[in-house]
């Protein structure tokens, strides 16, 4: 593909020389240059791409696509953009013949729950045989092969890549989390969205974003992509969350309003906690049924309205919805059981925010007739806001708390557990347990353990490793919480 070819439809672009040369391929690491290829020197937080133009130059880029030159630095053809990170997302989508054209593409935005609708909508779709992928935290879905993921929302030219992958292997949809890093870093805009979802905001990420108002413009700055379709596209909003609702006069389009209350077309009411799930009355547009829903919580009847809601904006009958939600498989790391015949139930579960928190804490609550018991931490160098929240939130809910770490990277453990103690001493009075070694934190909640009672380990979810200032160590909830069970003499 020739140079001018792969950036046609880019605003604003200088050309540095006379040049057009034929492209093999692009990067956006230097070492993954080869001879042939575009280099785009992407702006970093710590380092800027225009570092390493020349060792590109070296590796044989053909062209450097920045937002300024470096005179010094010759040997090949400069495009000059206003926006390098925007320059790659458009010149990614032309370079694999825009995969998202080919697909139903759903973005799933918000603070909490992205995980869990995303799931919830691949499996709707798929019980209505649409062949769908996924991106998003846990797992990138292909159709025809699944691997762990790298980042919630990949770099726009793994992206691009992994979209082509997901069109070639026969897949006609795809959902997708965006994150807020995504949408500020222009990873999705070179990805054509037919729907969004906003499942709700609350504190988090606000090392990166600053304050509160900017971490909402860049998530709401999603449905730009939909509205500007023509006809506009589908927009799915929380009514019950402030922010989400917002949103409404600001899209062309009419969105589709889910929740609890009167204004929603998509609504849960009659909300009955369950020992296998939620049951609960589902109001499909006026078409109204009783649902068993296999997960627990009031969070887990907003994630399944969101999906519902995008579900029928693509045309789907509500008894496939119906049926798609009372067979949702569960979600990885998400209040996901661990069982080994124990009298009490252990937990594994993703909420770092407050609000993430809380929400399980309470539907926990509602199903234990005995303690709940609690680990949990907070991550290192990252929005340091929510600790004191999270520790509040814990001190109001669970019968026993014990801080402990949670990817404290470069920050000092103890400094990050006592900032969480202090929330936790402001509702209870009395100093919270610290265990800073998460090991022996899970050993000890699940060792206090009677019949009747739930633990809890909260924080990191699926992940499968703990990282400690500059190493990453495998560490799996799951797996220790089993290895303890089994320890105790449980075993299925």
């Amino acid at each position: 593909m020739r140079l001018l070819r792969l950036l046609d439809g880019l605003d604003e672009i200088q050309a540095q020389g006379a040049g057009n040369p034929e492209c093999v391929g692009l990067a956006y690491d230097s070492r993954r240059v080869t001879p042939g290829k575009v280099f785009f020197a992407l702006p970093g937080e710590n380092t800027d791409g225009l570092e390493f133009a020349a060792d590109a130059i070296d590796r044989g880029a053909v062209a450097i696509v920045a937002e300024r030159k470096i005179d010094a630095v010759a040997g090949a053809e400069w495009i000059l953009v206003p926006s390098a990170r925007r320059a790659l997302a458009q010149a990614a989508s032309v370079y694999y013949d825009g995969p998202s054209k080919n697909l139903k593409i759903v973005g799933v935005t918000g603070t909490n729950g992205k995980t869990t609708v995303a799931y919830m909508v691949r499996h709707l779709l798929r019980q209505a045989g649409v062949s769908t992928g996924m991106l998003g935290t846990v797992e990138y879905d292909l159709g025809n092969r699944i691997f762990p993921a790298t980042r919630t929302t990949p770099e726009a030219l793994e992206l691009q890549h992994l979209l082509a992958q997901m069109r070639d292997a026969g897949c006609k949809a795809c959902v997708m989390e965006v994150s807020s890093h995504a949408l500020a870093q222009c990873r999705v805009d070179g990805v054509d969205f037919d729907a969004a979802v906003f499942t709700n905001l609350t504190q988090d990420h606000l090392d990166y974003h600053g304050d509160m108002v900017s971490y909402f413009e860049t998530k709401a700055s999603l449905f730009e992509f939909v509205d500007r379709r023509e006809p506009p596209g589908l927009a799915i909003l929380n009514v019950d969350d402030e922010h989400a609702l917002s949103l409404v006069p600001r899209l062309t389009g009419k969105p589709l309003l889910y929740g609890t209350s009167s204004r929603a077309a998509v609504r849960g009411t009659g909300l009955q906690p369950a020992a296998d799930g939620t049951l609960f009355d589902l109001n499909l547009r006026g078409d109204i049924s009783r649902v068993r829903l296999p997960l627990i919580g009031r969070h887990n009847i907003h994630n399944a309205l969101a999906a519902a809601g995008v579900a029928l904006e693509l045309g789907l009958e509500s008894k496939v919805i119906r049926e798609g939600l009372e067979s949702m498989p569960p979600v990885p790391g998400r209040l996901e059981s661990v069982v080994a015949g124990q009298p009490f139930v252990v937990l594994v579960d993703y909420a770092h925010t407050d609000d993430a928190l809380r929400a399980v804490l309470k539907a926990l609550r509602d199903d234990t007739s005995g303690r709940l018991i609690v680990a949990f931490g907070c991550g290192g160098n990252r929005d340091a806001g929510k600790r004191w929240l999270m520790g509040e939130a814990a001190g109001l809910l669970a019968d026993e708390v014990i801080i402990t770490t949670d990817n404290p990277r470069r920050e000092d453990p103890a400094e990050i557990a006592r900032q969480i103690g202090s929330g936790f001493k402001s509702v209870r009075g009395e100093a919270v347990e610290i265990e800073l070694d998460r090991a022996r934190a899970i050993d000890e909640i699940i060792r206090r353990a009677r019949p009747g009672d739930t633990v809890l380990i909260a924080g990191k979810g699926h992940e499968t490793c703990q990282e400690i200032g500059e190493t990453v160590m495998p560490f799996d909830d799951r797996e220790h919480a089993r290895a303890t069970l089994a320890a105790l003499g449980y075993g299925e």
